[in-house]
């Protein structure tokens, strides 16, 4: 039976079937501290000659520099770690 917030009954209550918080049909959570490790690197900053830059690792190594120079002009590097 779908839930029905006229019922006076939280969606949470509803979802652990009646039961008190922390009972019931709960889901399972890994708790974890989230590290630097675990997410993408991302710097930005500007160049010598006024540009912008942002550089990105992924979780793998890969590099990505996306460069604006002082005209407005976009390139992207892409350093690909194959080890």
């Amino acid at each position: 039976m779908p839930w029905d917030p006229e019922s006076g009954e939280t969606f949470g209550e509803h979802m652990r079937g009646g039961a008190p918080l922390g009972e019931g049909r709960t889901a399972d959570v890994v708790v974890g501290d989230r590290t630097w490790v675990t997410r993408d690197q991302v710097r930005e900053g500007r160049t010598a000659d006024g540009g912008r830059f942002k550089r990105v690792i992924d979780q793998l190594g890969n590099r990505v520099t996306e460069r604006t120079d002082g005209h407005g002009r976009q390139r992207r590097d892409v350093h690909i770690n194959l080890s």
